[in-house]
């Protein structure tokens, strides 16, 4: 209502993220999806940090187009690849071919996906179908690292509790090992990579982000005792 007052009309499009790429935090997407569609204004949703992890009903949530990201969520490893799945009726308007080349979309710009990025990301959906089903697992890793952290001066950030795998910490007892480490703040990273935990960035030790998706709960508690370790829980 405050866009059309302002404007004289609603929105031609309404673009929501899903999942932030910062925090973890989920927003309720069929909430959006149900106010969207009261005002018939198309609804993009941005999955990508869901589709491909956890399961992504687009009728439900009453999407119009879901955009997914292959490298950030769908097992289909790094290049620029992605999926842009549409309600029925938007195909003529999304995928208008252009006049000299019949076979390409004009929306499209640049080179289309091909070769083995493509391959891969068809490969990943029999794996993408069946690991989706165990989300709430995934949700339990998550929570259980952040209770087992939050024994130290350490506090997770964003909604609580997780309702995603992707967790922001603030990492107070880390920062105040690395003011005396003879290697200062990049001590953690080298703790953990003798621990045999790498992906940490180098140099970070007040605030980072770090997931638990995939790993076993074995993996998840090694990961708990390590840092607990460092921080001399």
């Amino acid at each position: 209502e405050n866009i059309k007052k302002e404007t004289g009309k609603y929105p031609e499009l309404a673009l929501l993220t899903h999942v932030d790429g910062e925090y973890g935090n989920v927003v309720d997407a069929k909430e959006v999806g149900k106010i969207c569609n009261d005002y018939s204004v198309p609804f993009l949703l941005n999955t990508a940090y869901s589709s491909g992890r956890m399961e992504i009903d687009g009728k439900k949530i009453g999407a119009d187009f879901i955009a997914c990201s292959g490298h950030k969520s769908w097992a289909a490893g790094g290049g620029n690849i992605g999926i842009l799945a549409i309600k029925d009726g938007w195909q003529e308007k999304v995928f208008k071919p252009g006049t000299n080349w019949k076979s390409k979309p004009i929306e499209i710009l640049g080179c289309s996906s091909r070769g083995s990025s493509l391959l891969a990301l068809m490969a990943s959906f029999p794996h993408v179908r069946e690991r989706v089903k165990k989300w709430d697992e995934e949700v339990k890793k998550s929570r259980y690292l952040v209770k087992e952290l939050e024994q130290l001066d350490i506090k997770q950030l964003g909604e609580k509790p997780k309702n995603h795998d992707l967790i922001k910490l603030d990492t107070p007892v880390f920062d105040e090992i690395a003011k005396t480490h003879k290697k200062k703040g990049y001590f953690l990273y080298y703790e953990l990579k003798d621990m045999g935990i790498l992906g940490m960035k180098p140099g970070r030790t007040r605030k980072f982000k770090i997931s638990t998706y995939g790993l076993s709960w074995d993996q998840v508690k090694y990961v708990s005792e390590c840092f607990l370790k460092i921080g001399g829980g």
